[in-house]
């Protein structure tokens, strides 16, 4: 008779999913501290609404060779007058330009993102070592995580003493 191999099964995870599995957040260099960037190549996904009518996102995938290529997250703004300067900075980044405006009903001209202007195009992610509890809860433990906070443009990746920090 065969030797049964011993252990608890985990039926949900297949070898395939195994072997692709991976943290989801882009891997800092070990010893980093609260504050600390690091910057890779991404692309732009398909814009759209995260909350509708208050903030927008905007998905990315890490296109750069390594191990963070095909991690996606996403960068959020507000589409309200206190939140749109990182709409702005964010547009400015991926296409060189201001976004679009056009006549409101109320006759005033308002900006205006179409997704497809954006979709695939080339930048540069910036993510910098956050500290916060843990899942967002009330109480939780305090744990340290890179944060996406900025989007540059693609071309090149600045240095840490260039941007000041």
């Amino acid at each position: 008779m065969a030797e049964e191999q011993r252990g608890l099964e985990l039926p949900g995870v297949t070898e395939e999913d195994y072997q692709s599995a991976g943290s989801k957040f882009v891997t800092f260099p070990p010893g980093a501290k609260v504050g600390d960037s690091h910057f890779l190549d991404i692309e732009i996904g398909m814009v759209d609404w995260d909350t509708p009518g208050s903030s927008m996102k905007v998905p990315i995938t890490v296109t750069e060779e390594g191990t963070d290529k095909g991690k996606e997250e996403k960068l959020s703004f507000g589409v309200l007058p206190n939140g749109i300067w990182k709409g702005k900075e964010i547009y400015r980044a991926i296409t060189g330009g201001d976004m679009p405006m056009k006549e409101g009903a109320d006759g005033k001209r308002h900006p205006v993102i179409d997704p497809m202007a954006l979709a695939g195009k080339a930048a540069v992610g910036h993510w910098q070592m956050q500290k916060g509890v843990k899942g967002g809860v009330v109480g939780a433990e305090t744990v340290t995580y890179p944060k996406l906070v900025a989007i540059l443009p693609a071309g090149g990746k600045p240095t840490v003493e260039s941007l000041g920090i």
